[in-house]
């Protein structure tokens, strides 16, 4: 392994530790799945706009049974509800709860936080630069078996404030 991917490793490792602490100080660092927490709440709100247990499996990119074991910890800690489809009653709808809303917006606050520090005094055009290597490895990544698909990109990151202020945690 050479010096940048050694590099890269310890920054995914302190950008995670990062983020837990802020979660913890926050006080939702019980989310054992904050991705699905997340994309559920990209959901509108009401029966017709509600997933699947398949449709978030296919949208993750994860296997239907992974997804159903998230769902249920995160149901049993009240951030999602799952009710029958009222057009085929044998499938659920999977919904975010008040709870879950309010806790993918302090996931969102924390996540803020930590980035302003990890990119304090970058300029815009240094964010645009890193944005634009990070798309090309994991494009790379995809194209070798890397977790996703190469024609299904990820979002967009998060809009960054045009004044990065380093607040102290």
């Amino acid at each position: 392994m050479d010096q940048s991917a050694l590099l890269l490793n310890q920054l995914f490792r302190a950008h995670h530790n990062a983020c837990m602490a802020a979660l913890a100080q926050r006080g939702v660092e019980d989310v054992g799945s904050p991705r699905l927490l997340v994309q559920l709440a990209q959901y509108p709100d009401g029966p017709e706009g509600a997933p699947t247990q398949k449709e978030l499996a296919d949208k993750l990119h994860s296997a239907p049974a992974t997804i159903a074991a998230s769902l249920k910890v995160l149901e049993r800690q009240g951030y999602v509800t799952r009710r029958v489809d009222q057009a085929d009653s044998r499938r659920n709808r999977i919904f975010i709860t008040p709870k879950g809303r309010d806790t993918v917006a302090a996931s969102f606050q924390a996540f803020q936080q930590v980035d302003g520090h990890m990119y304090h005094g970058f300029t815009q055009e240094e964010l645009a630069q890193v944005y634009r290597l990070h798309q090309r490895m994991l494009e790379n990544l995809y194209q070798i078996g890397g977790g996703g698909e190469a024609e299904c990109p990820p979002p967009p990151p998060p809009p960054i404030p045009p004044e990065r202020k380093c607040d102290p945690c």
